[in-house]
């Protein structure tokens, strides 16, 4: 009985090495920046987002590693006693676990999950009775998303990827800066 479980979990392994897949994709999309919790007011702010990936398909999963540089953010305020500019910056670091749901179809789509180390940069310039002020904050936070998106083939080893994202790229002294974002991207599988 042993002899054949280990055969069989040896076939397993054999028959799932032989449908892996690795890949590298690229995207570029709108990214949304907005801050909440902010003392004197909140920010905004659209940027273009670029994103790498590589990633190990099996079966309908895929895990994948990627850079994205989820941009800049900016807004000023005045509430009548502070006067003064926010800027933020977030770039960062991600693993994923995505599942593809096999329609039978050129198009593809799936849902999928991601944790990342984001590297964040606040700046509030402000001026206040007691003068001016220039607070930075420069960390890295622990983030998560979702996805959800669709694969279009276009050859038998390119994919059309389009995809929408949310990300919590971190949270400090309560205030949360999360990423919103829609891309579109080439992924080429080897």
């Amino acid at each position: 009985m042993k002899k054949l479980l280990a055969v069989a979990l040896g076939a397993l392994v054999v028959a799932s090495a032989a449908n892996a897949e690795v890949y590298v994709q690229g995207d570029l999309g709108y990214s949304k920046l907005k801050t909440s919790g902010l003392a004197h007011g909140n920010i905004s702010d659209s940027n273009l987002e670029p994103s790498i990936a590589v990633g190990y398909k099996m079966g309908d999963w895929r895990a994948a590693v990627d850079y994205t540089n989820y941009g800049k953010a900016k807004g000023s305020y005045n509430d009548g006693t502070v006067k003064g500019h926010t800027k933020a910056k977030a770039q960062g670091f991600g693993v994923s676990a995505i599942y593809d749901i096999d329609l039978n179809a050129p198009i593809k789509p799936y849902v999928g999950a991601r944790l990342s180390a984001n590297s964040v940069k606040v700046t509030d310039s402000y001026v206040d009775n007691t003068g001016s002020h220039n607070d930075k904050d420069s960390s890295t936070k622990l983030g998560y998303g979702a996805m959800v998106g669709a694969n279009y083939g276009l050859a038998p080893s390119l994919d059309l990827n389009t995809a929408l994202e949310y990300n919590r790229l971190g949270n400090w002294s309560g205030v949360k800066l999360n990423q919103y974002g829609l891309k579109v991207g080439l992924k080429y599988s080897f």
